[in-house]
């Protein structure tokens, strides 16, 4: 804002999770002397640089942390604490250039934009590369569940196999298994059967083998 020779400036603090979406505000306040005020941190234009250098202490200590992160929920906090952080800097960015236009010859309003600039490039690649961790972490994890998915159906076809090669077998000494096992050695071509049910099963495997 820029009325009669005072010129004020609304930021935003740096955001932080704990802030639940709600803004503190950092004024500044040039007044037609050449005196400039700030608050909540008082000094004036000292204040505005110790403001970004807050900045710049918040998006190293999130580069840090992006680095660091190995799943995809870490990187998806990083993502919730970048992109208001992202946000607040492009705002600091827009009113520091408006200020830079407003008073042309304050040299420390130069300074603090091009800092801004600084700012908001480095917070802009730090989103980026949390949203790129986050979304090769969830191919990674997609990669390793689809092995796992692979290696159980390979595991439930082989024990396909087997059940369909006993399959015939195994019905027909259910069958059998009604009489005493005595009288069941005793038949006459009892082999006979189990031969025929071990062929059967061999068909069956045969046919799955063929089919694949």
């Amino acid at each position: 804002m820029d009325e009669e020779g005072h010129l004020l400036l609304i930021l935003h603090e740096v955001p932080k999770p704990e802030d639940e979406e709600v803004r503190r505000p950092f004024l500044l306040w040039g007044q037609p002397d050449g005196t400039w005020k700030s608050s909540p941190s008082g000094g004036g234009l000292a204040g505005l640089t110790e403001h970004l250098a807050s900045y710049e202490r918040a998006i190293h200590d999130l580069d840090d942390d992006v680095e660091a992160a190995a799943s995809p929920r870490e990187c998806f906090e990083m993502m919730k604490r970048a992109q208001p952080l992202l946000r607040a800097t492009r705002n600091l960015l827009t009113v520091l250039e408006a200020a830079r236009k407003a008073r042309s010859d304050e040299r420390r309003l130069i300074v603090a934009r091009d800092k801004a600039i600084d700012l908001e490039r480095g917070i802009d690649l730090t989103a980026s590369d949390a949203k790129a961790g986050m979304d090769f972490t969830l191919a990674m994890n997609a990669e390793a569940q689809a092995r796992a998915a692979h290696e159980a159906g390979e595991e439930a076809r082989r024990l396909n196999r087997l059940a369909a090669f006993f399959l015939p077998l195994a019905t027909l000494v259910a069958v059998f298994g009604i009489n005493p096992p005595a009288e069941v050695l005793g038949m006459p071509g009892l082999w006979a059967v189990v031969l025929g049910g071990v062929g059967l099963g061999a068909v069956v495997w045969m046919s799955l083998l063929r089919r694949k």
